[in-house]
């Protein structure tokens, strides 16, 4: 039973540690299928791992749309500066046809289950992160379409 508690208080103190050494990051994430909008994100460590919140907006002639989405994130090293990520969380968002549509899709508010992946640069020289990553998300109200799987491009400083 002491193995065990010392065990359980070592690896608290390896994660502890591990976290500080975890950076947050602010820039803008572009693209994402064909919502041809951008994001402001934002990532912080949280519970040993990643937070990225990011607030997106964009649309075209015919519609616009702004997203919140909150994805927790498990980063993994590959090598030097090479990391990729696993994520899931909520997403958030509305949009507004401006064309003449079918009533149901006129406007509305929609909230899914964002799934992400991707891999990403941390620069050592600058602070300076790259990102490509997918975000498909699985619609559970009001989702309307498939149109939210696609590659977005991150660009964030590091501090």
């Amino acid at each position: 039973m002491k193995k065990v508690a010392l065990l359980t208080i070592g690896l608290f103190m390896l994660f502890s540690v591990a976290s500080f050494g975890q950076e947050k990051a602010l820039g803008l994430r572009f693209g994402g299928g064909n919502l041809l909008g951008a994001e402001i994100s934002y990532q912080t460590p949280f519970a040993g791992e990643r937070l990225e919140l990011d607030l997106g907006w964009g649309g075209n002639s015919n519609w616009n749309y702004w997203n919140i989405a909150g994805i927790y994130q498990w980063v993994m090293p590959i090598e030097s500066g090479f990391y990729w990520y696993l994520g899931l969380g909520p997403s958030l968002g509305s949009w507004n046809y401006v064309g003449d549509f079918d009533d149901r899709y006129d406007a509305g508010l929609s909230l899914s289950l964002a799934l992400n992946a991707g891999i990403e640069y941390n620069f050592a020289e600058i602070p300076l992160q790259l990102s490509i990553d997918t975000r498909p998300e699985l619609g559970l109200i009001n989702h309307g379409d498939d149109r939210w799987f696609g590659l977005a491009l991150g660009i964030r400083y590091r501090f």
